[in-house]
């Protein structure tokens, strides 16, 4: 039972470092993110970690040792990234607006974000789809606020920038 305790931490070690970096391309690429939110993935990581520490036990063979090692090597700091992403979402984002388009199929909720005295206020708009894939499609530095209006189901104009979503369009200054 050791050793599946072993191979299976290590394996949803590996999925949840996956997605960690998909989460990292689709912010930065204004892609779909395909992982779940921050605090799902820390707590994934944490039991992966309960899990990890039981599979010490698996002394079969050398492979099984550092296998063990490796786990708690990467699941530790990917923790530590998952708690300070949870920490980023529930205390410097505020939810200002939701808006949905005419056709009720698409929904954007608009988040401003402040980063402290360091960085401007900025506000993000967050398409979502289903289950938790969410896309963002609008960002802008130095803004509090949002004046949203649609022209039809897949254009809509977010402070005076028009976006056609069918075609992807996304704005970030």
């Amino acid at each position: 039972m050791d050793r599946k305790y072993n191979l299976w931490s290590f394996i949803v070690c590996l999925i949840l470092f996956g997605l960690s970096f998909q989460a990292l391309y689709a912010s930065n690429n204004r892609t779909w993110q395909l992982s779940p939110d921050a605090l799902t993935l820390w707590l994934l990581s944490v039991v992966v970690f309960i899990i990890s520490i039981k599979g010490f036990k698996d002394k079969s063979s050398k492979r099984a040792r550092w296998r063990s090692w490796l786990t708690i090597l990467i699941i530790v700091p990917l923790s530590i990234a998952f708690l300070l992403g949870v920490a980023v979402n529930t205390i410097a984002r505020e939810h200002i607006e939701t808006t949905q388009s005419p056709d009720n199929r698409t929904t954007i909720d608009f988040y401003t974000l402040n980063g402290g005295a360091a960085t401007s206020i900025s506000v993000e708009g967050i398409v979502n789809g289903p289950l938790w894939v969410k896309k963002r499609i609008y960002y802008e530095n130095r803004m509090h606020k949002v004046d949203v209006e649609w022209k039809n189901s897949h254009i809509v104009i977010i402070n005076n920038h028009t976006l056609d979503l069918d075609k992807g369009e996304t704005y970030a200054n």
